[in-house]
């Protein structure tokens, strides 16, 4: 990412998916603007996460639950280095591998992980994001994974979470993975570039049906309940032009995460029922093919971000941290990830 780059830069059948305080979250991909795939994803929340910018390399421990130990938890050692968030200090939410593998982990309240007596080894849904960024290269191999383990709800901040998980790969594809009744649901394509949060996304799709854009009758939603940020996401990114630049195609991705962020002091007027309308703290906008990984706070004017061919991921060793909550960072901070 060049230097110049300082962005301008419900129904009734929600049901069973009411979610309690949590995590709300917007994740966008870009993958037809003529340049790069691009994924952008706002992290919403009712707490300071402080978040994190953390390298993973190659050979570093890793797997386990997050709040207890079990005798059949999956454990590996890293084979792709990547670079992520680390949220509230234990969870990797957000990040893109060194073969162009970005996952986003978000709330979906409700979700549903059967039973841990499968046989299969068991993977805390809050490690899903590293599981998958460590171990493949591609949308197709992430699903085979998954399928091969058997996902448990994880407890951290004294709760557990109902997460869903997004993956989009170097050239374009994408995936979204959810937990319900039971079952790992998956849903591949370009219906998949637009997830929230609750409903489900078979769900979300419906409803965008009866909006405008997509042949229905009503106007685009104002309001900030994880169904509107859907459409309204669904509705900018299909109206995006061509890109000339990779350049552009972030900044334009850029404009459509911003139409979705909530803004601080924000209220939730939908008349739904969801409570995850949280302002957002931070966005990320990774470019698969070019591989750069930028992060804003929401309380920081300035972007930073880092070019992952200048990270070192070789050696093993521990994860490397870099604090991201001082005002003055800015720029690209691939130099200081090295070193931190």
């Amino acid at each position: 990412m060049a230097t110049r780059r300082l962005w301008p830069i419900a129904l009734l059948l929600l049901g069973a998916f009411t979610p309690a305080a949590a995590l709300a979250c917007s994740r966008v991909l870009s993958n037809s603007n003529g340049q790069s795939a691009v994924v952008g994803r706002t992290m919403d929340l009712y707490l300071d996460d402080r978040a994190a910018l953390v390298l993973r390399p190659r050979g570093l421990e890793a797997g386990g639950l997050v709040s207890t130990s079990v005798p059949n938890a999956r454990r590996w050692r890293v084979k792709h280095g990547s670079v992520g968030v680390m949220s509230v200090g234990t969870v990797l939410a957000d990040g893109l591998n060194e073969r162009g593998l970005n996952v986003n982990l978000l709330y979906l309240s409700g979700s549903d992980y059967g039973s841990a007596s499968s046989g299969k080894p068991v993977l805390s849904n809050l490690r899903m994001a590293e599981f998958v960024l460590d171990n493949f290269a591609t949308v197709e191999e992430a699903i085979a994974g998954l399928a091969q383990v058997q996902i448990v709800s994880d407890q951290i901040l004294d709760r557990n979470w109902g997460l869903h998980l997004s993956m989009a790969d170097r050239r374009g594809r994408s995936a979204v993975v959810e937990f319900i009744g039971g079952r790992m649901v998956v849903h591949q394509g370009n219906q998949t570039r637009v997830m929230t949060n609750e409903p489900p996304l078979a769900w979300q799709l419906q409803n965008l049906k009866r909006y405008r854009p997509f042949g229905g009758t009503l106007p685009l939603p104002g309001d900030v309940d994880p169904a509107s940020r859907f459409v309204r996401a669904s509705t900018f990114l299909s109206t995006l032009p061509k890109a000339s630049t990779p350049d552009e195609a972030e900044a334009n991705l850029y404009g459509v995460m911003k139409n979705v962020a909530v803004p601080a002091g924000a209220e939730d007027y939908s008349g739904g029922q969801a409570e995850d309308s949280w302002q957002t703290l931070w966005t990320v906008i990774a470019n698969l093919d070019q591989g750069s990984y930028a992060f804003q706070l929401a309380r920081n004017p300035y972007p930073i971000w880092v070019e992952l061919s200048r990270l070192r991921f070789s050696g093993g060793g521990p994860m490397r941290r870099l604090d991201v909550q001082s005002p003055a960072l800015t720029g690209d901070v691939s130099d200081l990830l090295n070193r931190s």
